[in-house]
């Protein structure tokens, strides 16, 4: 795979994403018009006018690192290894993509307590990988619908990174074929069967390796694992 392949499927994936971009800045920009109206009416008292402030100033530091981040992640650039925390990363990347990622009745779970520890490879890659697969896993129940979630460990081994999806899982056989560029078993636009090309050529560039197999129960995990690095 091509750099560039990775860089159009970003581009085509955070275009996706402006609609949730949009809907939480539109949340917090609520707060902030609201409560400057409170502050023009209650501008006699003081306690309120402090309270009232502190919200707005709350509300638009959201603002402010929402489109930081979103900003951040969908620049293009050359990769660059840097050592970095997961458990700061997977919030950011769920906080501008859940709103699309709950889309067609699937539940995007609340993420489980990420273990502390740090991960060495190209930050912004590494959010990308794990938005295809958080992606992949939700287009597979788009019309079932189903509950997504991720779970994240750390051991002797490593990092690993796991996506469920309640979908109807991978036919027998197909477990390496899904990891062909342009491979794809729906027929809706927004289905290029790049995610999981993007996210195993990522993950290896980390020197990660990501597989994916139905789960019992119905549906698959597809698992990104990056082995330990030394901190720098």
């Amino acid at each position: 795979m091509e750099r560039a392949d990775a860089e159009r499927y970003r581009l085509a994936l955070f275009g996706r994403m402006v609609m949730g971009v949009a809907h939480e800045v539109d949340n917090h920009l609520s707060v902030v018009l609201g409560f400057s109206e409170l502050i023009q009416l209650a501008a006699g008292k003081e306690q309120k006018v402090r309270d009232g402030a502190g919200k707005i100033l709350s509300a638009g530091e959201k603002i402010g690192a929402i489109v930081h981040q979103f900003s951040r992640h969908v620049r293009p650039h050359e990769p660059s290894p840097e050592p970095f925390v997961p458990g700061e990363l997977i919030p950011e990347i769920f906080l501008f993509s859940r709103y699309d990622l709950g889309r067609n009745n699937v539940t995007l779970l609340p993420l489980p307590e990420i273990p502390p520890g740090i991960l060495h490879a190209d930050r912004r890659d590494f959010g990308l990988a794990l938005l295809a697969l958080l992606f992949n896993a939700a287009e597979a129940m788009s019309e079932t619908g189903g509950e997504l979630s991720m779970r994240v460990s750390i051991g002797a081994d490593g990092w690993e990174f796991t996506v469920g999806d309640r979908g109807p899982g991978i036919p027998a056989g197909f477990e390496e074929k899904v990891f062909e560029e342009g491979f794809t078993t729906r027929t809706e636009p927004v289905n290029t069967g790049m995610g999981l090309p993007v996210a195993r050529h990522l993950a290896g560039q980390a020197g990660g390796t990501v597989r994916i197999a139905s789960r019992a129960g119905g549906g698959c995990e597809a698992t990104i694992r990056v082995p330990m690095k030394t901190r720098v």
